[in-house]
């Protein structure tokens, strides 16, 4: 009899169709005969390493079944391998869903763990499953639509057919200053939390918004409407300077022009109005008496008043404000002509917008305009208003310039007045001085006199009379000053009258 040999390694597999198509294998090793009328195949065997499985097909019945490693697996004749892949791995922070796609049926299976999937199970993951903090929390909808909540500190994942709502969300720090605005989407109604603590928010509670509360300084205002549209008026000097907002409230506010002309091609939304007076520059057109175009710049001095009558009477309060002024403005300035208008400016313009009831009426005061610069529309005009305005301060400035002489040369005579009525004072003090000095010398002369006389008097009682005694005495005073006279450099010039009197007065002729 015929056959044939076939010699089979270790792992490897040796698969026999006879004729009449029936299968059979052969495993290594070893040798093997069969029919020279066969069909052969050499196969390898299975080989699985530790951490991967395969799928095993049966094309007899098509049953399917899965072999993990470590492992060698043999093939039945009718077998062949699907599949051959890694187990699925899980941490300790993961999990996965695994169908069977024969039943439907999901599980969940948490790590840490390696999956077996079995021959008809579809993987879904490794999902990451979600680490709660303290203060986190994760809505999960159930299968059949119910919601529940999972707060921190905690390791959560879904079951399956759960769904995870919005992830994982944080719970809101309610303080003194932070209060949360939720909606209860079973009932439709709003409702704001201000207990102090870490807020979850319910199964059916979404949070709308986290306030911070409002806080005004004293010269704030602040305006809100309540659900029946109601205006509520909050002050800073009052009590309820602090506040949170109301559920179905809203902050009022205006928008109010920013832009130079005022036409609301440029704004800003106003919230909270500042009572503080401030300046505002506004800019317009006029046309004086005599047909001359000008464009004016002015700063506004206003503060509001009354914040009640600015929200019921405008919508944008600088804008009104300088709109109307404009108008009075324009009124006053196209009855002067431009000479006039350049001598009283600021008065005409301040005198046709301050006073008037218009600002009071809408909440508003107008304390001042002042001008700060104008000029003509047209060029040519601008021109000669320019040089008109040259002239008029080059007048100007010699006039001051000649004011500043004229107060020079006054203070200059002012001082000199000022000098002479001091030297008079001087003169003045100078003759009560020489007068002192002499009364207090015709004194001590006196004292001398009298002294001579008395001495005289003493020595030649009844002998020597007082006129021979004043003699004797001025004939001393007169030797005293010729002693002087001779002792200095002095010259004197005498008559031979006043010789012949001297000498002989001086020196009598021997008898």
């Amino acid at each position: 009899m015929v056959c044939c040999f076939a010699c089979l390694e270790e792992n490897q597999q040796l698969l026999i169709v006879s004729v009449q198509g029936v299968s059979s294998t052969e495993d290594g090793p070893g040798c093997v005969t069969y029919s020279p009328l066969s069909s052969v195949e050499r196969r390898e065997a299975i080989l699985l390493e530790a951490g991967r499985y395969c799928v095993i097909n049966n094309r007899k019945d098509g049953m399917k079944r899965a072999t993990y490693g470590p492992a060698v697996e043999w093939m039945q004749p009718m077998e062949f391998c699907e599949k051959i892949d890694h187990q699925p791995t899980a941490s300790q922070q993961q999990y996965f869903f695994v169908t069977d796609s024969t039943s439907g049926e999901i599980r969940k299976v948490t790590g840490p763990c390696r999956l077996e999937p079995g021959p008809y199970d579809e993987v879904d993951g490794p999902n990451q499953a979600y680490n709660l903090s303290m203060n986190h929390f994760i809505k999960i909808k159930d299968k059949d639509g119910g919601v529940r909540v999972e707060r921190g500190e905690k390791l959560c994942s879904p079951d399956p057919l759960e769904e995870v709502l919005g992830g994982v969300q944080e719970a809101i720090n309610v303080d003194d200053h932070t209060a949360v605005l939720v909606r209860n989407e079973d009932v439709g109604s709003l409702e704001l939390v201000t207990e102090h603590g870490l807020y979850y928010p319910g199964p059916y509670q979404e949070i709308v918004e986290v306030q911070r509360k409002i806080i005004l300084e004293e010269y704030q205002s602040m305006v809100y409407k309540d659900e029946k549209g109601a205006f509520h008026y909050i002050r800073g000097d009052s009590d309820m300077r602090d506040f949170f907002l109301p559920p179905f409230c809203e902050i009022v506010g205006q928008e109010w022009s920013t832009d130079l002309r005022k036409e609301h091609s440029a704004f800003e939304m106003v919230t909270s109005f500042d009572r503080r007076p401030s300046y505002m520059m506004y800019e317009f057109n006029c046309r004086t008496i005599d047909n001359v175009e000008l464009v004016v710049d002015v700063s506004f001095y206003w503060a509001i008043i009354d914040v009640k009558l600015l929200i019921q009477k405008t919508a944008d309060a600088p804008g009104d404000t300088c709109t109307h002024a404009r108008s009075k403005i324009i009124q006053a300035v196209s009855k002067i002509k431009l000479m006039d208008f350049l001598e009283t400016f600021n008065d005409t313009i301040r005198n046709a917008c301050v006073g008037d009831p218009f600002y009071e009426e809408r909440g508003v005061n107008l304390i001042s305009v002042e001008v700060l610069k104008f000029s003509c529309a047209s060029n040519e005009t601008d021109k000669i208003l320019q040089e008109i305005i040259k002239e008029t301060a080059d007048r100007l400035k010699n006039k001051e310039r000649q004011k500043g002489e004229n107060e020079v040369a006054l203070s200059r005579l002012e001082g000199e007045i000022e000098e002479e009525r001091l030297k008079k004072e001087l003169i003045e003090l100078k003759k009560s001085h020489l007068k002192t000095e002499a009364r207090i010398e015709g004194e001590a002369e006196a004292f001398k006199l009298v002294a001579f006389l008395e001495g005289v008097a003493g020595v030649d009682a009844g002998m020597i009379s007082v006129d021979q005694a004043m003699q004797m005495f001025l004939t001393l005073r007169k030797l005293d000053s010729v002693n002087a006279l001779s002792n200095g450099a002095t010259q004197l010039y005498l008559t031979p009258a006043d010789v012949n009197l001297s000498v002989g007065q001086m020196f009598p002729a021997a008898r």
